[in-house]
């Protein structure tokens, strides 16, 4: 009896606990600086509610092991945002917002995620989502949630600006 009871508290313990263990940590919307830049950006896209245009921004590892953000220079395209020059060195990863009708990657986001070697992040009001070099579908790191409002608006002492 006692050994059936140990095995029933061991699968609720399972069943309750696999989500929280199937969430696969994301070391740059994890950390204070990722979600400042990632926020940021949102804002100055107008929420992604504020018309078809989209921000983007270069994720930069900086040489103690922080993160910071450069953002491009806004080019008002329509649903697109583009860059022209060399790739900062560092970039770990790309940012941009898409129209909260768009939240998810776009199979260009895809194919540039495998030709640069780097996970490009789309988001929106409603989520965030990576492409992933090599991968076909979109990994969801946060979804249907008002990330956005948890922010805080300065980052600890000694962490690098999500600021260019």
């Amino acid at each position: 009896m006692r050994r059936a009871s140990v095995l029933i508290q061991l699968l609720l313990a399972m069943i309750v606990l696999a989500p929280a263990m199937a969430e696969e940590h994301d070391v740059i919307f994890d950390s204070v600086v990722g979600k400042m830049c990632f926020r940021d950006l949102l804002r100055d896209s107008g929420w992604s509610l504020g018309g078809p245009w989209e921000r983007a921004a270069f994720v930069i590892q900086q040489s103690d092991g922080s993160i910071a953000c450069q953002c491009w220079p806004s080019s008002h395209s329509y649903l697109a945002e583009s860059f022209s020059g060399l790739i900062p060195l560092n970039t770990i990863a790309i940012v941009h917002t898409h129209p909260v009708q768009f939240p998810k990657p776009s199979r260009q986001d895809n194919d540039e995620a495998t030709r640069l070697g780097i996970p490009i992040y789309v988001l929106t009001i409603h989520g965030v989502y990576k492409a992933v070099p090599g991968a076909r579908y979109a990994a969801t790191v946060l979804e249907h949630q008002p990330w956005y409002r948890l922010v805080p608006n300065k980052a600890p002492s000694g962490l690098a600006s999500a600021a260019p």
